[in-house]
């Protein structure tokens, strides 16, 4: 791979290669000194009332800064996400992977005058490791004012999944063991480079101590997510990942009924959860008309449909090949039939009621199966209410306290081995996403 040459560019023109206006889903904006005293807000798709664009932000993130400029500005100290959430800012809530990055850090605070001087040997020194260690080259990089800058490695958006967050942590984890200063004037922000829900400074932005603001210089590629794990030798390890992936499933499908045996196997049990309930349906549609040899001509549309909702619960990665799947064996669907029949379904998250699916399944198979009739309900009295809403209540509470102490408790272990001794409450803080006050309750 040809190395590419990297020149100072516009911000907008880093903000398109991660679509920074137009996120999917949402990323955050973060701030320390922004007016309303909140430190999060949200751009991108939702209700929430965090909800801004990065115009109004830069405004209300104003003030005075010494450095170069020795005078009031706005968009001071702002940072933002790469990677994109269903809804809030948080490991747990990871929906999109953008970029892998590495923070480079400078050891001691630059006096001003200085600062640009350093960045350029700091930007020589870092490319020449990165380039020495066979890595592939940054897609660029941000200077953030300091004397410390920002790699990015940015490719095609790819769905924060099980098997892509292992990958995404072998990247960074990759990327980070080849680099070291020989003389200590930088370091690899390690924690910062391994957190793919962190936050980067934004390219335009104003430096807090300094007053220079966040450059940004392009020229690299912008990846596929499959190449980037090609070029850094990651391939056996993403076959591996997804083997263990196939070995977890509960179940293949689609499923066919073998002839009775004289040992004949106990039926499968389900779970209470959404995906299980699911599969249930799945399995009772296929099994009446595999009994039937195929769907009737009248049912076919219908019985695709609910197949590929449901399929959409369990996995929407692959609802719609096990739905072809069915569909060649039972249903006899053109492709084009199909593909129009589940457009609307692939953009919808469809919710029954139990009601409802009872009555669509009693249309389509002529039975409302066992598992969706609903039982009467009993009437309870005053004081039988009160006493089960205290006992859960209580339940809930003490369930509550025992998992926060649990992620308190995993977080201080993960922090301590990444980073070779105890975490201060902050960092916890930032790992977890808890409150401040239950962090210090459940400290030790």
């Amino acid at each position: 791979m040809s190395w590419p040459e990297y020149a100072i560019a516009y911000p907008k023109d880093f903000f398109e290669l991660v679509d920074f206006h137009s996120p999917k889903y949402v990323r955050s904006l973060f701030s320390h000194n922004h007016e309303s005293k909140t430190k999060t807000f949200l751009l991108g798709n939702s209700k929430s009332k965090r909800v801004t664009d990065l115009k109004t932000f830069k405004c209300k993130t104003s003030r005075f800064v010494q450095g170069i400029l020795n005078r009031e500005s706005e968009a001071v100290n702002i940072y933002f996400s790469p990677n994109e959430f269903f809804n809030w800012p948080r490991d747990k809530g990871l929906a999109l992977f953008r970029a892998n990055w590495l923070d480079i850090d400078i050891t001691e605070k630059l006096d001003v005058p200085i600062v640009r001087n350093v960045e350029k040997r700091v930007i020589k020194e870092v490319l020449q490791q990165v380039e020495a260690s066979l890595l592939p080259p940054p897609t660029g990089y941000v200077c953030s004012g300091s004397g410390g800058l920002h790699l990015y490695w940015i490719y095609d958006p790819v769905d924060a999944n099980n098997v892509n967050k292992e990958l995404w942590k072998k990247i960074a984890n990759t990327l980070v063991e080849q680099l070291i200063s020989k003389d200590g004037l930088w370091f690899v922000d390690k924690m910062a480079s391994k957190r793919a829900y962190g936050n980067l400074r934004i390219p335009g932005s104003v430096h807090g101590r300094t007053g220079m603001q966040a450059r940004y210089f392009g020229g690299g590629f912008k990846y596929k997510f499959d190449e980037l794990i090609n070029y850094l030798n990651l391939g056996k390890f993403y076959n591996e990942l997804k083997l263990k992936q196939e070995e977890k499933r509960v179940i293949e499908l689609p499923f066919k009924p073998q002839a009775k045996r004289g040992n004949s196997k106990t039926p499968r049990r389900y779970g209470h959860n959404i995906k299980e309930w699911w599969l249930k349906c799945i399995n009772t549609i296929q099994n009446h008309f595999y009994k039937q040899g195929a769907v009737p001509k009248g049912k076919r549309d219908k019985a695709a449909f609910i197949l590929f909702v449901a399929f959409q619960h369990l996995n929407k990665n692959t609802a719609f090949e096990k739905l072809t799947k069915i569909n060649d064996e039972l249903i006899g669907l053109s492709m084009e039939e199909l593909i129009n029949l589940t457009k609307t379904a692939k953009t919808t998250h469809y919710k029954y009621k139990k009601e409802t699916l009872a009555d669509y399944m009693e249309d389509l198979l002529g039975l409302s199966p066992e598992y969706l009739n609903t039982k009467p309900k009993v009437k309870l009295s005053e004081a039988e209410i009160k006493e089960r809403q205290k006992k859960a209540a209580t339940d809930t509470a003490v369930k509550k306290r025992s998992n926060s102490k649990e992620i308190v408790a995993k977080a201080i272990k993960e922090l301590t081995k990444e980073t070779g001794k105890k975490p201060i409450q902050r960092q916890v803080v930032e790992r977890t996403g808890l409150g401040l006050r239950t962090v210090k309750r459940y400290w030790f």
